[in-house]
């Protein structure tokens, strides 16, 4: 906007003009013109400052009247351009909204399908049986029945697990969730707008989470039964999302995976028992008092070309573990398993007698209880500490 001079400044300059033609004139009056004649320029002199006055009044005014419609224009200038930025700035924020969408959609369906590598979606209406992918290997699983509880509430899932590999399952968490089933995506419908809808059916699951203490015996089919409390209807269970986490586990040969292995101090057959260079064969044959504890005697099959001079073992040992009844409720099972599960004590101790190659030895080691009850159940691995090699000539 350029700067214009004020009404007083204007008014001021005329005024001057003014002063200095009276000034000159008054200066003329020594060279003898009649009082008559300067009084008629002196009014003269006046009426022109008046024109002038006016004149100068008249710019003033129209100069403010140019500043107003200038300030008008600069202010609708400045409204278009603030509404321009908004207008950028509302389509910034759409563009930026759309790529969050894409990217979640990319999101949801990477998400989508590492779930449905490790997670078996077992559905009432569609039978047969599902994978279960697990760090211990794949599993099958399939809906048996579904029943209410009348005790507990909720429903009772009966799942039938097929174990096609040689390593018994001890304990395992079976997690997911459950609900109505997927909504499907619509001819022509957006992914974006579809990945809403996902979302949203994803938040009325109801997630699970149950750790089970039941024996999957190696290469068959075991029933084990998953309690949902919270399904109070079977609407709720349209979709059952399931996964597996192997917590405790058994080899149930010598290729197997596992770093303890259970000796059952009842059990007229030989446990395995793991050791650095291989599985060894353990059964116990008779325990005795021995100060505060019990000397447990052993005999251990020994299938490598080497003696074992030195061992240690290390483990737990326990009661024998409980055997769910058949008229015996789920939860009371579950109840006494745990109790089961914490009487377990933690064991390490030395191992005595030497060991034989390639043949059965005698051997034993010392357990800190005095009671034998809570020693049938033994959890064990070996650490071989002194080993001694058949001389080359034999």
């Amino acid at each position: 906007m350029s700067s214009r001079p004020d009404s007083r400044f204007a008014r001021a300059t005329c005024v001057a003009c003014a002063a200095a033609l009276i000034l000159a004139t008054l200066a003329g009056c020594d060279q003898g013109p009649s009082a008559r004649v300067l009084e008629h320029r002196i009014n003269e002199l006046e009426s022109q400052l008046k024109v002038l006055s006016k004149r100068a009044d008249a710019a003033m005014a129209a100069a403010e009247s140019d500043d107003g419609d200038l300030k008008h224009r600069v202010e609708a200038v400045e409204q278009k351009s603030a509404e321009a930025i908004a207008q950028t700035s509302t389509i910034a924020e759409e563009q930026n909204a759309r790529f969050q969408r894409i990217e979640q959609s990319v999101s949801n369906v990477m998400r989508l399908k590492e779930e449905s590598e490790a997670v078996a979606y077992l559905a009432p209406a569609e039978p047969g049986h599902r994978t279960l992918q697990t760090e211990h290997g794949t599993f099958l699983v399939r809906i048996e029945k579904i029943e209410r509880d009348p005790v507990g509430g909720g429903h009772h899932i009966e799942l039938n697990i097929g174990n096609p590999m040689g390593l018994e399952l001890q304990e395992f968490r079976l997690k997911g969730d459950f609900g109505s089933t997927a909504p499907k995506l619509q001819p022509g419908e957006a992914y974006g707008d579809y990945s809403k809808r996902l979302d949203e059916w994803q938040k009325t699951m109801t997630p699970f989470d149950e750790n089970l203490i039941e024996s999957i015996e190696p290469n068959a089919w075991t029933r084990v039964v998953l309690p949902l409390r919270a399904a109070d209807s079977p609407d709720k269970l349209q979709l059952i999302r399931l996964a597996m986490v192997v917590t405790r586990a058994n080899l149930a040969n010598q290729e197997g995976e596992g770093e303890y292995s259970v000796v059952n101090a009842d059990s007229d057959g030989a446990g395995l028992v793991k050791t650095d260079y291989g599985p060894l064969l353990m059964k116990v044959t008779s325990m005795a008092p021995e100060g505060a504890g019990t000397r447990v005697t052993v005999m251990v099959g020994n299938p490598f070309g080497f003696a074992i001079n030195e061992a240690i073992i290390s483990g737990q040992f326990g009661p024998s573990p409980p055997r769910k009844m058949e008229t015996e409720a789920v939860d009371l099972f579950r109840k006494r398993l745990g109790m089961w599960s914490e009487q377990m004590t933690p064991l390490e101790t030395a191992f005595s007698g030497s060991i034989g190659p390639l043949r059965w030895s005698p051997a034993s080691f010392l357990v800190p209880s005095a009671d034998q009850t809570r020693i049938k159940y033994l959890r064990l691995r070996m650490q071989v500490t002194n080993i001694t090699l058949p001389d080359a000539g034999n």
